[in-house]
């Protein structure tokens, strides 16, 4: 018998994820908070919609859920009955604290829970091209190895679930704050009369041409298309910032990024690829955007 998924979000992740899996033989369920966008992947992929997201996974063997933050995660976590040999892999980008609120209570109510955020986008995830950091116990984590391969590589972490939320705050922390660091140097250059394109031929003569040959076009190019918002990227930096907290740690530049692509978040860049926080940081590009915010 087909394994039977109920994907929870329908975002560009959770619809790379539906697809993913569709295309690789499961029978996917699908809910969205706004069901339109659930609809409208359906009758792409085949798929069948619930009004709620308890419907779906009360017909599943499987639940993935790919939403937004912690309290997107407890309204699902909420409407859930006992649910006696249910998998449920969470691939939200959380904080500790929710994970290990979330793995509590699945498990009194008879579901496996795994911790398994996402490095990659979605159209890596569409190829089967991401990484999942997965934690969880370990008999749980076997089971959902089959499901997670088919969409990509796993890196398992040991330990309690929440681990991998760290894991998955520690990547994004250091690849949003080194995007930050890119758009700053690429403002400094412009002040000074250095071009883009001798930037990037500096520094693809150093260590950061890696990182520089695939961020540097995408920062500049005004029609690259949004794959991560910048109002995601504020939020996991701010979550970040409380596990450190949390840990009684205080760490200066995540803290500063977070500060600023929550700022541009609130200016109404929200909806914009992340790494269009260089529109936000570099005056002219800041005077164009607010010029036409007016």
């Amino acid at each position: 018998m087909t394994v039977r998924i109920a994907v929870l979000g329908t975002g560009n992740m959770g619809s790379a994820i539906a697809e993913r899996l569709a295309n690789t033989g499961f029978t996917i369920f699908l809910w969205n908070r706004t069901i339109d966008k659930a609809k409208s992947l359906a009758s792409k992929i085949n798929a069948t919609v619930y009004e709620t997201p308890w419907r779906a996974i009360e017909n599943a063997d499987v639940a993935i859920t790919l939403v937004s933050d912690d309290n997107a995660l407890y309204d699902i976590i909420s409407q859930m009955r006992r649910s006696d040999g249910l998998l449920f892999i969470n691939s939200s980008t959380i904080t500790p604290k929710a994970s290990m609120v979330a793995s509590k209570q699945l498990k009194e109510l008879g579901a496996c829970y795994v911790e398994a955020p996402i490095i990659g986008n979605p159209h890596d995830l569409i190829q089967g091209n991401v990484i999942f950091l997965v934690a969880g116990e370990r008999n749980c984590v076997r089971y959902s190895m089959g499901i997670l391969m088919s969409a990509g590589k796993i890196i398992e972490i040991e330990g309690e679930s929440y681990k991998a939320s760290i894991a998955k705050l520690i990547y994004n922390s250091m690849l949003i704050s080194s995007i930050q660091l890119l758009s700053e140097s690429l403002t400094l250059a412009d002040a000074y009369g250095i071009s883009q394109e001798k930037v990037k031929e500096i520094m693809e003569n150093t260590i950061f041409k890696q990182f520089v040959g695939k961020y540097l076009d995408r920062i500049i190019n005004e029609n690259h298309p949004t794959s991560f918002k910048i109002s995601l990227a504020a939020k996991d930096l701010e979550y970040a910032n409380s596990a450190a907290f949390d840990a009684n740690l205080v760490l200066p530049l995540i803290r500063t990024s977070a500060q600023t692509f929550k700022q541009a978040d609130i200016f109404g860049l929200n909806e914009s690829d992340y790494t269009k926080i260089f529109n936000f940081i570099n005056p002219k590009k800041f005077k164009k955007i607010s010029n036409s915010n007016k």
